[in-house]
């Protein structure tokens, strides 16, 4: 029996197969294109690998210059201490006009009994070098290493130059006790700045060392601070102050004579009043030592017609600062002198005072300046 001929039923094996077949052929061709996909990586992937690596060339090396190294600090210039230079000069100006053609500043010493000496050579001169020194019986006229600044001071006239009241009187009493008041107070402290507020004072300063003031008239003060024309000379008093170093250790005095006031200190202790009155200008009693000695009588010298009059004994140690302070006044006016020497207790040989060490030029000084001077200056 034959079927039907039917529309709906007409070529459905037909495409069942044909629907195989496509399905069939997708299959093949996502196959070969996975196939192909794969070769196609593999290939690249085997192009990669044997394809040589890169080679990486470094550049040239390039010569850096290095920089100039840092210039070197500038050297440190040491100052040296100036060596001193020497004075070609000395110009001696005293009341006998000695003349000193030459100076030789040497380092001799001032010996004090055996062999000892104060102060330490001839230092740089104040204010500079100068072709000249003028010396006077006060002092240099420049500061040098161991000297002991002077100072003139007018007792008949204030700080601005006005006269007190005693400036006119004519009495030697009331002028002697006017003064005595004034330096007995000024022995209990030495307070220069006393003396700075009341009284006048010489512009001109001189610098000494030792102290060897013949009798003579006292216009030398004033003139040797060249205020003569300022101050006249009578109530007037020359105050030294300053330090010096013993080159020795030891047990030393002072003795001397002043017309009219001689005083020392020491270490800020007063150890001599040599002045013309005892116990008129201070209140200094001698040690008994020293007031037997007195007693004893001693030697004139230098002119002045009273003997000589010792202190107490005071202690030195080799390279310390000693303090000294000094004060020589003339009070009523006229006669003028004053001297101090220095002995050590081992050999009771006075020698001239000094806070440096003498030179040739200050020995030929002080032996023109009196005779009595060459029997006090060591060999």
């Amino acid at each position: 029996m034959t079927l039907p001929h039917n529309e709906q039923e007409l070529g459905k094996p037909l495409r069942r197969k044909k629907k195989r077949s496509a399905v069939f052929i997708v299959i093949v061709i996502s196959v070969l294109v996975h196939v192909l996909g794969g070769i196609g990586l593999a290939t690249l992937k085997i192009i990669e690998v044997l394809q040589p690596e890169p080679e990486f060339e470094a550049p040239p090396v390039v010569q850096v210059k290095q920089p100039p190294p840092p210039p070197p600090p500038p050297p440190t210039i040491k100052r040296a201490q100036k060596s001193l230079p020497r004075p070609q000069a000395l110009a001696v100006q005293n009341s006998q006009n000695v003349s000193v053609p030459t100076i030789e500043l040497n380092q001799s010493k001032l010996s004090i009994g055996g062999g000892r000496g104060f102060g330490g050579g001839l230092g740089a001169l104040g204010g500079g070098v100068a072709d000249a020194i003028r010396i006077t019986s006060f002092g240099f006229d420049r500061a040098m290493e161991g000297t002991l600044e002077g100072t003139l001071y007018d007792f008949k006239r204030d700080e601005k130059g006005k006269e007190y009241p005693i400036a006119s009187e004519s009495d030697f009493g009331p002028k002697t006790a006017y003064a005595a008041e004034i330096i007995q107070d000024f022995a209990r402290r030495f307070d220069i700045k006393k003396f700075e507020r009341k009284f006048s004072k010489s512009s001109k300063l001189l610098y000494g060392s030792y102290f060897v003031i013949p009798a003579q008239s006292a216009n030398v003060a004033p003139k040797s601070f060249s205020a003569e024309k300022e101050i006249a000379p009578s109530l007037i008093a020359v105050v030294y102050q300053g330090t010096f170093k013993a080159q020795e250790s030891g047990r030393f005095r002072l003795l001397g004579k002043g017309d009219d006031v001689l005083l020392v200190r020491i270490n800020g202790k007063l150890i001599l009043d040599a002045s013309w009155r005892a116990h008129t200008y201070s209140q200094w009693e001698p040690s008994s030592s020293a007031e037997r000695a007195n007693k004893d009588g001693g030697n004139r010298y230098f002119g002045l017609s009273q003997p000589v009059i010792r202190g107490d004994w005071f202690n030195l140690t080799a390279g310390r600062e000693t303090e000294v302070e000094i004060l020589i006044s003339e009070v009523p006016g006229g006669g003028f002198g004053a001297y101090l020497l220095i002995e050590d207790s081992k050999e009771l040989k006075p020698q001239i005072f000094s806070t440096r060490p003498l030179s040739e030029q200050d020995t030929l000084f002080l032996k023109n300046t009196h005779p009595d001077a060459a029997q006090f200056i060591p060999d």
